[in-house]
């Protein structure tokens, strides 16, 4: 080393180095060696360089303002921890830190897999497998050959070791994946099999493993790998790729970027014979298309009441009551005496006596009372009072103002509070059937093709209704049960009048996405053809399950990640693994829910993971999100499975048509219509161009299909791991 430093190139001459004390390094010295030799940038602040050589001399005296090291204190300084090439930030990685890019990791592995001896003559087994997997192994091989039926085996090929089948090896991996380890599987597969059985293969791989088959990336346009906690249970398949020189994706190479079109498109309803306007766009290949733009029209004037009619919205509200005063009192009387008999509980309606007029009836003091309510005309204003000096411009208006403001009479003075709902509102609703058999109901929904057709029913046994409805092109049933004064609807959804139900469910998701849109009314019934659709009968089960209903409320499932002993009264215990229901997060780091008998207990949030039972709605807000139309969305058209047609001639008195012919001769055709030419000439340019590079990009993958001997179902499930192998293309 000290011989380095008698050359001429050296940064400083060092002379005399047999004798440690009669050669010296002085300060400035020091300094050109620790930028020019050893690059460290810090080294350009004198007093630094001076801090770090005091460090390393032995004599105190020599610390002044131009220090300098004898040999032997350069020489301890050279080997010194300070001067390590080492990184010291790396003395505490966290070797558990599972949040790097995956390439981060060394790989447990395995090769040959299926062999339980040597790779000449020995058994292949399932059971090596299992074991490779529960020994924590996260990389294992499948060597895969055509088999017969169809269906690939695995073997050492060219050699005498027994064979195994493909499916039994999925099935396998799928039961011992995550036993031991919880981080991602690939499965390396060496490929002898034909196109068709490579078929195969995708297809098992889909079917057994499920949401755990690893089938795009977990983020779009990342520039690295995705972490092994991303990865968490997930499968990935490793296998070569289609594409012009085998590792290129097919569906990614020369995409251009997509001309977008939006605006106004009519659409021909096939049912009512019009044409219905709604907004559509076209991205990402597909047409979405809102709700008919006059019915949501409708629909928003309907639900913008007059504030004189406010109250006919109202639970409280109860029209004209049959048997008046006398029923009034029965009601408020029941009700009280199984909610507790609240001062201030009441219900309106109209009055007997008096036409325009309505009676108030509340409970006080153990009893029911009733007042007028008045009304007086100005004009066309119409104002109603309980005393002469203070007026309001609705019924609702009113009540609302007693809800908040003491009702003052002579006697007493109170608030309303509580109100009575009407217990049958539901029997002058046209949705509603007193008298219909189920066949009957079927019969009817057969005749209206639309999700969101619905009626309620009286069942024979007592206390019993039924919903009849369509959902995803079949007629199902829901049971209705009056518990008290509830109605129940499968076994969490609780509501006080089968309208309120109704009200509630066509504003919410009834079942998976439809909501209640069309009541099938006698008027509806005379509008649709007699043709009944029988297709649409539902499976063999009479009624839908009630964990198939949408909650009212979301509910929300986790799994423990580790073991947990309750250390108070009010606190979960459970082990890792378990699933635990109905989770409300709180705040402070602990949750609540249910598990075993215990309901609504605590637990530490940092001891489980979140299974997201509510996946569908996240995946159906996700689709929202990236939909053109977001929320108005009604529906979306895949254009590459259709051809697009113009009608010269127009059609159904629309002059301008295009129609999308579907490649399915089962599914019906769509017809569109514009205004003008130019709207039908860059609608019709837009989708010719989607469906014209759809049908070339599955010819040119065909082609690479039949060339490069890889499967395109195989190939789309390939997703970060492919081989490198340039000498062996059958890797």
């Amino acid at each position: 080393i000290l011989d380095e430093f008698k050359k001429d190139s050296s940064v400083f001459i060092l002379g005399n180095t047999d004798r440690p004390d009669a050669s010296a390094v002085h300060l400035h010295d020091f300094q050109r060696f620790l930028l020019h030799e050893q690059q460290e940038s810090w080294a350009q602040d004198l007093s630094k360089v001076r801090e770090r050589m005091t460090k390393f001399i032995d004599d105190t005296m020599r610390e002044t303002a131009e220090p300098f090291l004898f040999v032997d204190e350069f020489l301890a300084y050279l080997f010194a921890k300070e001067n390590s090439i080492w990184d010291e930030k790396y003395d505490s990685i966290d070797v558990q830190d599972m949040n790097n890019p995956l390439s981060h990791y060394w790989i447990s592995s395995s090769h040959n897999t299926y062999l339980t001896g040597d790779q000449l003559r020995s058994e292949s087994s399932t059971e090596a497998y299992i074991r490779c997997l529960r020994m924590g192994c996260r990389c294992i091989e499948l060597d895969c050959w055509d088999g017969p039926d169809g269906k690939p085996i695995i073997y050492h090929g060219w050699t005498r070791t027994t064979k195994i089948k493909f499916d039994d090896v999925v099935q396998a991996i799928k039961d011992h994946a995550f036993v031991t380890s919880e981080y991602p599987v690939i499965l390396s597969i060496e490929e002898h099999c034909s196109v068709e059985q490579q078929r195969h293969m995708a297809k098992v791989f889909k079917e057994v493993f499920g949401d755990q088959l690893l089938m795009k990336p977990v983020e779009a346009s990342a520039d690295q790998l995705p972490s092994p906690t991303q990865l968490k249970e997930k499968i990935i398949i490793k296998h070569k790729k289609l594409g012009p020189k085998g590792d290129i994706d097919v569906n990614l190479e020369e995409k251009k970027e997509e001309k977008k079109q939006q605006g106004e498109l009519y659409m021909w309803d096939t049912i009512e014979q019009k044409w219905t306007r709604h907004y559509c766009a076209i991205a990402d290949e597909k047409l979405s298309f809102s709700d008919d733009i006059e019915q949501s029209a409708d629909e928003d004037s309907f639900k913008d009441l007059k504030q004189t009619e406010l109250h006919l919205k109202e639970k409280w509200f109860h029209g004209k009551m049959k048997g008046g005063r006398t029923t009034a009192e029965k009601l408020l009387q029941e009700y009280c005496a199984e909610m507790g008999g609240k001062d201030g509980t009441f219900l309106v309606r109209e009055s007997e006596a008096f036409p325009d007029d309505y009676t108030l009836s509340f409970w006080r003091s153990g009893r029911v009372q009733h007042c007028r309510i008045r009304s007086t005309s100005d004009g066309d204003t119409v104002k109603y009072y309980l005393t002469d000096n203070l007026t309001f411009d609705s019924i609702y208006d009113l009540i609302q103002h007693y809800k908040e403001a003491h009702l003052r009479c002579a006697e007493f003075e109170l608030r309303l509070s509580d109100a009575v709902p009407n217990p049958s509102p539901h029997e002058t609703k046209d949705w509603y059937y007193n008298n219909l058999s189920r066949g009957e109901a079927e019969d009817m929904l057969m005749r209206i093709p639309r999700d969101g057709a619905f009626l309620i029913r009286k069942r024979d046994e007592p206390d019993s209704f039924a919903m009849t409805f369509r959902a995803e092109g079949k007629v199902k049933h829901f049971r209705i049960q009056q518990e008290g004064r509830h109605f129940v609807l499968g076994t969490s959804a609780y509501f006080e009048s089968l309208v309120e139900l109704v009200t509630y469910y066509e504003k919410h998701p009834l079942y998976r996405k439809m909501k209640l849109r069309y009541p099938v009314t006698e008027e509806l019934l005379k509008r649709y053809s007699t043709e009944k659709d029988i297709n649409s009968l539902y499976e063999v089960r009479m009624y839908v399950e009630p964990s198939e209903i949408t909650p009212t409320v979301p509910q929300r499932t986790v799994k423990a990640l580790y073991d947990y002993r309750a250390k108070r009264s009010d606190e979960l215990s459970f082990s890792r693994g378990a699933l635990i229901h109905n989770v409300t997060k709180e705040t402070g780091g602990w949750w609540k829910g249910d598990y075993g008998e215990k309901v609504q207990h605590y637990f530490p949030s940092n001891y489980v993971e979140d299974l997201s039972s509510d996946n569908s709605a996240e995946l159906e807000n996700q689709i929202i999100e990236d939909n053109p139309l977001g929320s108005l969305c009604r529906g979306i058209l895949v254009l590459n499975t259709y051809n697009v047609v113009k009608m010269p001639q127009g059609k159904h008195k629309k002059p301008f048509v295009f129609i999308l012919e579907p490649k399915n001769p089962e599914d019906p055709c769509v017809e569109f219509a514009t205004d003008k030419v130019e709207e039908l000439f860059e609608w019709y340019q837009s989708i010719r161009e989607i469906t014209w590079k759809t049908a070339e990009e599955e010819n040119r993958r065909k082609y690479w299909e039949k060339n490069q001997l890889i499967a395109i179902e195989l190939s789309d499930l390939v997703i970060y791991c492919k081989p490198t192998s340039k000498t062996k293309d059958n890797l």
